[in-house]
């Protein structure tokens, strides 16, 4: 129950923050029609981006947290949510294996930068593939999850 009850803080925070600002153009402000071609990660910086469909988008948060949120464990976290045709959540911290999340209960996707189909991002230990047929993305122990419209899968 605490485990949810954490999650549950933590996208709320993480929906409701504003996203960081950088100077590389990974993190201005994108429409959902603007797909950003690159995207450079700041380690210790939170971002939010979501695929160019908008049925899924992910948050960083880095080590340490942010002013508002840390995550369970103090370390990084990466937290991707799927929107159709079912709403599911992935968490994933730096070592072990993800959470598939049914019941997410704050269901509240996505915002932030729309990546363009192709991309491959990385932030502090994790690394996204990002494809028209939906993302994976791993952590530093290599395991991780697949999210698509067909599927929801841990790694």
């Amino acid at each position: 129950m605490r485990l949810i009850s954490s999650l549950l803080l933590a996208f709320a925070v993480l929906a409701c923050s504003p996203p960081a600002q950088g100077g590389e153009k990974a993190n201005a402000p994108a429409s959902p029609a603007t797909a950003v071609a690159a995207a450079p990660a700041h380690a210790d910086a939170q971002q939010e981006w979501q695929a160019p469909s908008g049925n899924i988008g992910c948050n960083y948060v880095p080590a340490g947290g942010t002013e508002v949120y840390s995550s369970p464990d103090g370390g990084p976290e990466l937290i991707c949510d799927r929107i159709e045709p079912t709403y599911v959540r992935m968490d994933m911290s730096a070592h072990g294996a993800p959470h598939l999340i049914t019941n997410v209960g704050d269901a509240g996707c996505c915002g932030g930068d729309t990546m363009a189909y192709g991309t491959h991002w990385t932030g502090g230990p994790f690394t996204c593939d990002l494809t028209e047929q939906g993302i994976t993305c791993t952590n530093a122990d290599r395991r991780g999850f697949t999210l698509s419209r067909s599927t929801a899968r841990v790694n």
